[in-house]
């Protein structure tokens, strides 16, 4: 049996789709027979539309349920799912949250378009139904079944034969956006320590880790819950566009304004946050930093800066030498063991004191903000020493409204209009994103915007602060995916609090602690704990960039003249350096890919490369999916994915939106489509039984660590107690195991959420440093500036101050503006992107519904004024091309964008677009400071301080096309 998904017939079986769902209800073609291959005795009497119509108000049961996809910033709603007929028929939002207290908006409804037409999605001609292998060239669409002993066993098989013979780490586990941190996770970080394959840290790679946020706070992650804005008096939607981004967060924002808070709006385009914003301030793209900076001058100048918070909670007290740039340290001064501590001037006294590392309480000192001193060192000699807050001032003198309204292309006037909101305002919150580090500069955007927060002291207090990256979610995960069986649930426990108490009594905070043991999981050979093996990470960015071949087919497309050296002398020092890591080592191929939950050919910026360079050199790519993508049709085994009501498991969270969130097992899997748990299981039993087989023992890999593949499929179950037809008993230990919930999971199971007791000991929630109270807001970094417990940064202060030699080089010690480089050439438009309201990310890209809430097609948006100059009127078919490739796509004339910008909203697959895709003119390049390493709060953790690459500032031409040169 052969299968045909080329782009025309998978296009015109979706038109076919589409024309009989428009004549009538999309239920109607749903019986139990055609949908799940049941026999005729269980199908459902139907005779016609009428019956459909009349009964679709009944059903057999309803389940809470969720989406188990990356919509982040607006994610994890609850729903109830009907079903009849062993069918899911439509989904309901789930109105029950329950009100914080009387005076807050309360949580419902949760909800979107797209989550209220999944059951739609989870039964259209995309899904996968049974396990395919290729047939003919790879990426050539055609397919035959095959069952699934005959996938496993040739995965297992390759496996065996490329472990065997250069190593574990040329298995990649492509972990996606679509992860639950959940079920499905514990199942692939369970067999990624048994197999000792390499997973992939892709959040840098799409460019959500917030890298300004985590090189001033240590951390990326700070968010505040959605609630909290009823508290600000001035709300920022600054590089973001929430009411398209945050459908079931959105009404927060305007219950705020109702209460009498301001909205900024800055952005580029006139986009649906923009026209309900008090003022609307139209930057050109990129320029944001420049303005953050100029707001910090008048600050400076006209009054606004919160001194005490300044010298309590940063480093702008800290004394830098003016020979080395360096920061001072007190080992430099005084002889003894001083070798990290940081220096200030006592106002008191004049004396230099060294700041306290245990507690940000400043006692009876009183650190100068502007000053500066001439120092004997021990050597005898002198040097000059300043203030970073003076270094600061002096940066910030060029900043004027004059200079920063040339640059941004805004009035003088509404910079001033502008800053006196800023000015005024006591509860001062910007609407996070992660749009900023998706520019090539986004970092010191981030940097200038935290910086303006900083001055003004607006962290801590209610309705304040920078918010960063939101995460929560259950810490029970970890242990999860480590122990051998429940017993060693205890040990691991214990093991963990002996080693806490040891380094915080050293002087390490539990943050820090946390970051410490994430970040040894991309250090080859490294455990935090002996005997427990454990995951082991690489960087995404530098894994498609190096082993992809992006540096080396388009390193030489970017031109950035702050740079001193070619991007490969960055990456190649970083990697020798241990600053950042890469697996596996340049030049040793990855011959098996997972694709876990992640449509990368769609996703990775520069993916032409990667189809180029890596796929060639794959023995095995494996995609595990519920539908057809742009990433399956590369694929050489497809493995189908029970969809999100086919499984049970909880979602991660955010604080925005506080509660743990279940989905729970609505139907069967469709056809032979299974959990992931249950597919990473049985690989495991497989990888154990072909190598009984064939004869092969336990054996040491290349970095010297045991793999165990004679006992692999019972070490992931624990010997049977976690079967893997049983998704719920895994969910339900989780749970049980989590310090940071407080519910029964029966309760949990049919309700579908719980608000969250604490932040807990999960990597990515930690940062939030603060409490979740049962009846108020979540207010971020509260720890920080109530209980003054240190920031995790090299000083233990806020840090605007970076002292790292790729800094130094690039003059970004401390934050200033840089215009966008020339990503892809010298061409006169830039290609901005964002999140579209109908799909967030591809999962609904071919969807039916959404198709008509837009053009149906892709399309660029092009400004009145750029498409006149080119002779192109409104949907004319274009060619958009720079010196990486080009891709041919409809014209939208928007008058919301400015000249010299266009902007195509992602996700679109590639079989979309009759000639390449987005992907195809992106250069993809790296920032040199983004590579930097070896300091306190510069090192990879889990998520975020790896490099980024970035796509929102590519540079790129269109001209028209006749209609037959479309696809030519």
């Amino acid at each position: 049996m052969s299968v045909d998904f080329s782009r025309r017939k998978f296009l015109r079986r979706s038109a076919a789709a589409g024309t009989a769902a428009l004549v009538m209800p999309s239920f109607v073609a749903r019986t139990a027979d055609s949908v799940l291959g049941l026999g005729e005795t269980l199908a459902p009497s139907y005779t016609g539309w009428a019956d459909i119509y009349r009964k679709q108000w009944t059903w057999d049961k309803v389940v809470r349920g969720t989406h188990l996809v990356n919509c982040w910033y607006q994610a994890h709603c609850s729903w109830d799912v009907y079903v009849k007929d062993g069918m899911v028929f439509r989904e309901e939002q789930a109105g029950e949250y329950e009100p914080v207290n009387a005076n807050l908006p309360d949580f419902n409804p949760r909800g979107c378009n797209k989550g209220s037409c999944f059951s739609e999605k989870m039964y259209d001609p995309t899904r996968l139904k049974y396990p395919l292998k290729r047939v003919g060239e790879r990426g050539g669409n055609k397919w035959k079944r095959i069952t699934w002993d005959e996938a496993l066993d040739e995965i297992a098989d390759t496996w065996l034969d490329v472990s065997l013979k250069e190593g574990t780490d040329r298995t990649i586990l492509d972990l996606g956006p679509g992860i639950d941190v959940g079920v499905a996770t514990a199942g692939v970080l369970r067999f990624g320590v048994a197999s000792r394959a390499i997973a992939l840290d892709m959040n840098s790679e799409i460019g959500d880790a917030h890298r300004g946020a985590a090189v001033t706070f240590g951390t990326m992650t700070g968010d505040r819950s959605m609630d909290d804005y009823f508290y600000s008096d001035l709300i920022l939607y600054w590089c973001n566009n929430p009411m398209v981004t945050q459908i079931p967060n959105a009404h927060f924002l305007n219950e705020a304004r109702y209460n009498g808070a301001k909205i900024h709006a800055i952005a580029p385009d006139y986009n649906a946050s923009a026209v309900h914003a008090d003022l609307f301030v139209p930057v050109k793209p990129a320029t944001d930093t420049a303005l953050a900076l100029g707001l910090c001058h008048l600050l400076m100048v006209e009054g606004g800066v919160n001194e005490a918070f300044c010298t309590e909670q940063t480093d702008m007290p800290l004394l830098i030498r003016m020979d080395t740039k360096g920061f001072l340290k007190e080992a430099e001064i005084r002889k003894g063991d001083y070798k990290n501590t940081h220096l200030f001037i006592n106002e008191a006294d004049e004396k230099i004191v060294a700041a306290p590392k245990d507690s940000l309480s400043l006692g009876d000192y009183k650190p100068k903000l502007e000053a500066s001193a001439t120092v004997k060192l021990l050597d005898g000699s002198e040097v000059e020493v300043r203030t970073v807050y003076s270094l600061i001032r002096e940066r910030l003198k060029g900043y004027t409204p004059e200079f920063v309204a040339e640059i941004c292309g805004i009035g003088v006037g509404m910079i001033r209009r502008m800053f006196k909101d800023v000015q005024a305002a006591k509860a001062m919150a910007n609407v996070t994103s992660s749009n900023i580090n998706k520019f090539y500069h986004g970092n010191l955007t981030e940097r200038s915007m935290i910086l303006l927060f900083a001055l003004k002291g607006q962290f801590g207090q209610k309705g304040s602060g920078y918010s960063a990256f939101p995460f929560l979610s259950l810490d029970g995960l970890d242990p999860f995916a480590l122990i051998s069986k429940p017993d060693d649930f205890k040990a691991l426990m214990h093991s963990m609090e002996s080693m806490m108490k040891t380094q915080m009594a050293a002087g390490k905070t539990q943050e820090e602690i946390i970051y410490d043991m994430s970040n040894s999981m991309f250090i080859p050979g490294s455990s935090n704990f002996e005997g427990v093996q454990e995951p082991r990470l690489t960087c995404g960015a530098l894994f498609w960039s190096i082993h992809g071949g992006i540096i080396a087919d388009n390193a030489d497309k970017t031109h950035d003249p702050f740079a001193k050296r070619p991007m490969q002398e960055y990456v190649d020092e970083s990697l020798a350096k241990g600053h950042q890591f890469v697996a596996p080592d340049p030049g040793n191929d990855p011959r098996i890919m997972f694709s876990i939950s992640s449509n990368s050919v769609r996703r990775v910026r520069g993916a032409d490369a990667v189809l180029k360079n890596l796929y060639p050199k794959l023995d095995l790519s494996v995609v595990m999916d519920f539908r057809m993508n742009s990433t399956t049709q590369q694929a050489d085994i497809i493995l189908p994915v029970a969809g999100w009501y086919e499984r049970t498991t909880h979602k991660w969270v955010t604080t925005l939106s506080p509660y743990l969130t279940v989905t729970n097992q609505a139907v069967k899997p469709y056809f032979e489509s299974k959990t992931d748990w249950e597919i990473m299981g049985r690989l495991a039993q497989r990888i154990q039984d072909r190598a009984k087989v064939r004869g092969i023992k336990n054996f040491t890999n290349q970095d010297g660590e045991n793999v165990r593949v004679e006992t692999m499929g019972d070490w992931y179950t624990m010997n049977g107690e976690f079967p893997l037809d049983n998704d719920e008993k895994v969910m339900e230990h989780i749970l049980k195991w989590s310090t940071n919930a407080d519910v029964d999971w029966e309760e949990l199971k049919e309700k579908g959420f719980a608000r969250y007791k604490s932040i807990g000991h999960y990597v990515m929630g930690v940062g939030n440093m603060c409490e979740i109270p049962e009846d108020d807001s979540i207010t971020h970094f509260t720890y920080h500036t109530r209980d003054k417990v240190p920031w995790a940064t090299d000083t233990r202060r806020m840090q605007f101050y970076q002292d790292q030699d790729l800094y130094h080089e690039m003059d970004e010690v401390l934050p200033r503006y840089k215009h966008s480089p020339q990503i892809g050439g010298d061409y006169p438009l830039m290609m901005t992107s964002g999140h579209p309201r109908e799909s967030v990310h591809a999962n609904w890209r071919d969807s039916r519904i959404m198709l008509r809430l837009t053009r149906g097609e892709p399309f660029i948006m092009i400004s009145p004024k750029d498409a006149e100059d080119r002779g192109i009127e409104d949907t004319d078919w274009v060619r958009v091309f720079n010196d990486v490739g080009e891709y041919h796509v409809r014209a939208k004339v928007a008058p919301s964008i400015q000249p010299a910008q266009t902007l195509i909203y992602h996700a679109w697959e590639s079989y979309q677009f009759p000639k390449g895709s987005p992907r195809s003119v992106m250069a993809t390049p790296m920032n040199p400071v983004e590579l930097s390493g070896g300091y306190t709060h510069l090192r990879p953790v889990f998520t975020w301080s790896q490099p980024n690459i970035f796509d929102r500032d590519t540079r790129i031409e269109i001209v028209k096309l006749n209609p037959d040169e479309v696809g030519v």
